[in-house]
């Protein structure tokens, strides 16, 4: 989906040069200090994950919140540019800047440890659904929140709240209810992606034994990847079927 929004997102993501080195650079950095420590490998898992989702959640909900209060978003509901294709585009640029300056150190979390070429391309394709996850989130967040500490309250919250719901912080018993509920969590297939990169095979509901065809199918057919699917396609739907409401509701922000 290329047009106006994207293509003025995509520019100003480059302008500011000093801004997008410092993320890059700074993930890189965080990565790299608990790569190459002896932090156990879910430990690991847990920080890139954080981390990953983070970044996403909030770069989506905090500009549009900042562009609600500058007035933006009232001028562009002014011009002939749809709701849906406004927040699909600006949703879309976003999880694609935020994958291009992650890359970096998604490789150093699957690299580091060991992983391998084929693990890493499908971490990159995790990893980009993820953040499109997390755009989705923050842009709903952004359009209930009122102002941008709100925002950034949300933005924490929903993340991590979900990131809970995926086994980030905890191993659930097999055909516990909290096993039940990573199954159809979104950042699942990030979380089990990254284990496996930093050295431990997962484990619960989003894994699959390895056979002749390795990690990389394993983790693609696993439950995990298939509700990372699905959530991204509810998402999308839902915002694309709502966004004029969603529009109207940013904008009236004061």
């Amino acid at each position: 989906m290329i047009g106006p929004i994207w293509s003025i997102e995509w520019a100003l993501a480059f302008r500011g040069r000093r801004l997008f080195a410092l993320n890059v650079l700074i993930p890189v950095a965080l990565v790299s200090l608990v790569g190459w420590s002896k932090a156990p490998a879910p430990h690991a898992a847990a920080v890139f994950a954080i981390l990953f989702v983070l970044f996403g959640t909030f770069g989506s909900a905090i500009p549009l919140l900042r562009d609600c209060e500058n007035g933006i978003l009232r001028r562009i509901a002014l011009t002939s540019i749809t709701p849906s294709a406004h927040l699909l585009q600006r949703v879309l640029v976003g999880a694609a800047v935020d994958g291009l300056q992650l890359l970096p150190a998604l490789g150093l979390a699957i690299m580091v440890r060991g992983g391998g070429v084929d693990l890493l391309v499908l971490a990159i394709a995790v990893l980009f659904l993820s953040l499109l996850v997390a755009g989705l989130v923050g842009l709903w967040v952004a359009a209930f929140a009122r102002s941008i500490a709100e925002g950034a309250l949300f933005s924490a919250l929903a993340a991590l709240l979900l990131l809970h719901a995926s086994g980030i912080f905890r191993t659930p018993l097999t055909g516990s209810w909290g096993a039940r509920v990573e199954g159809f969590s979104p950042y699942a297939a990030l979380h089990d992606v990254l284990l496996t990169g930093v050295g431990t095979a997962p484990s619960g509901p989003t894994s699959m034994l390895v056979g002749n065809s390795g990690w990389s199918a394993a983790l693609a057919s696993a439950p995990g990847a298939t509700s990372l699917l699905f959530v991204t396609a509810v998402l999308l739907a839902a915002t694309w079927r709502l966004a004029g409401p969603l529009q109207r509701r940013l904008a009236s922000s004061p």
